[in-house]
């Protein structure tokens, strides 16, 4: 059934359509909205009211090209009297002050002498603007919108802007930015496995971590560095993206250094680092230098910085897994000619309550020295930690994001070793 809000072709007149409809049909929602937009409670009028691809007095325009053609406001919202706010929304497209000038000079002509504008973006543009005039990222909206826990038509709007979204980013209209924020993982059992709600999820995930700085100082994340050239796998049962490190500026190919991974499936939530079978053979011969021994006190740090860093997590568990695959062609999806995954508890001694009933079986681990030290096919392999929706509690929430970054934080022994 088509939502109730789709009622426009273009993405930002569904978005207002959205946001208007809610407001109308809540009105201490509406009266609370205008208060934060405007910064102040005190100053908001007694009655409201709010119309939409149009002026006020005026009916509304035909179509939205009409609209477009006559450079209405996408709303409005007034007293009929001398206050007015006036929104306008972009998503992709750009915002100018010539714009939101000419809605002010149509306000003041129409006899509105305190006016106010907002516009809200999906990212943020280098505008002057004065006091009367806020430009919002469609995100903080959400997220106001999120904690107006009582209003029922505040969470069926950001409902329906995780919806827009993924369709968005299914489409490809929305390249840069977001319209809303990360907030959890909800897969499980009352929650199927979508794969364009996990690639959306991803995407928002990603955007979060590039701007912490413990990441960028302690692992040299690149947070302007892109992820995959395409994130692919619509018929299969995970999704995955990336973040380079600083060092892989000069690289042709993300395959060629270590990189920081993600990865959503039908079971779990991943992060680890990933050393490709790109890699340069200078790294290789890094992690393989001083032998079996060696190798195996490097994984016994990171083991310790994992347990320091996720025995108070629910569910949690460290993770190696090493995979041989081929590709048919450059587009297929690879076959797996071998896999081994494995907790890497089950190679060192650590406390009870971290070792649950994990047993050791330290050959796993020197299965990937052999395998690694004997190289002759494609293989990756990848350190970090799963969180298993259902037993991890707090993989459907936003503190999840910290837990993978100290999951990358932990692994910072493996990345120094590589690059050396």
């Amino acid at each position: 059934m088509r939502n109730v809000f789709d009622q426009y072709r273009h993405p930002e007149n569904r978005l207002t359509h959205a946001l208007v409809s809610s407001l109308e049909a809540d009105r201490r929602l509406l009266r609370r909205f205008v208060a934060w937009v405007t910064g102040s409670a005190d100053t908001v009028p007694r009655n409201l009211e709010i119309v939409e691809q149009q002026l006020p007095g005026e009916e509304e325009a035909r179509d939205e090209q009409e609209a477009e053609r006559r450079g209405l406001p996408d709303a409005w919202i007034h007293d009929d009297d001398t206050w007015a706010l006036i929104i306008e929304s972009k998503i992709q497209a750009p915002l100018t002050k010539g714009q939101l000038d000419r809605h002010r000079r149509t306000a003041e002509l129409r006899g509105f002498s305190d006016v106010n504008l907002v516009a809200f973006v999906s990212q943020r543009p280098r505008l002057p603007v004065s006091d009367r005039v806020k430009i919002v990222e469609w995100t903080k909206l959400y997220s106001w919108m999120r904690r107006e826990v009582t209003s029922e038509w505040a969470r069926r709007l950001t409902e329906y802007m995780e919806v827009l979204e993924r369709k968005l980013v299914e489409e490809d209209y929305l390249k840069e930015g977001t319209i809303t924020v990360f907030s959890g993982v909800p897969f499980g059992q009352d929650y199927p496995y979508n794969y364009h709600e996990a690639k959306r999820l991803i995407r928002l995930a990603l955007t979060e971590l590039r701007g912490r700085r413990d990441l960028r100082q302690d692992i040299w994340l690149n947070p302007g560095g892109k992820g995959r050239p395409a994130i692919t796998g619509r018929e299969g049962s995970s999704v995955w993206d990336l973040l380079p490190l600083a060092r892989a500026q000069s690289a042709k190919n993300f395959t060629e250094y270590p990189h920081l991974s993600l990865g959503i499936n039908r079971k779990h939530m991943d992060a680890g680092v990933t050393i490709p079978d790109g890699i340069r053979l200078e790294f290789r011969r890094n992690l393989l230098a001083g032998g079996k021994e060696e190798f195996l006190e490097l994984f016994g740090e990171v083991h310790n910085n994992l347990r320091r860093s996720l025995a108070a997590v629910e569910g949690a568990a460290p993770h190696v897994e090493i995979v041989q695959r081929h590709f048919p062609s450059r587009r297929a999806s690879p076959i797996i000619d071998a896999k081994l995954q494995f907790d890497l508890r089950t190679a060192f001694t650590g406390p009870k309550g971290w070792r649950e009933s994990v047993k050791q079986q330290p050959q796993w681990l020197e299965a990937v020295y052999e395998a690694l030290s004997g190289k002759r096919s494609n293989i990756q392999f990848t350190v970090g930690a799963t969180f298993p929706y259902g037993r991890c509690r707090a993989v459907d929430t936003p503190m999840i994001l910290d837990h993978v970054a100290s999951v990358w934080l932990a692994c910072r022994p493996l990345v120094q070793k590589a690059l050396g």
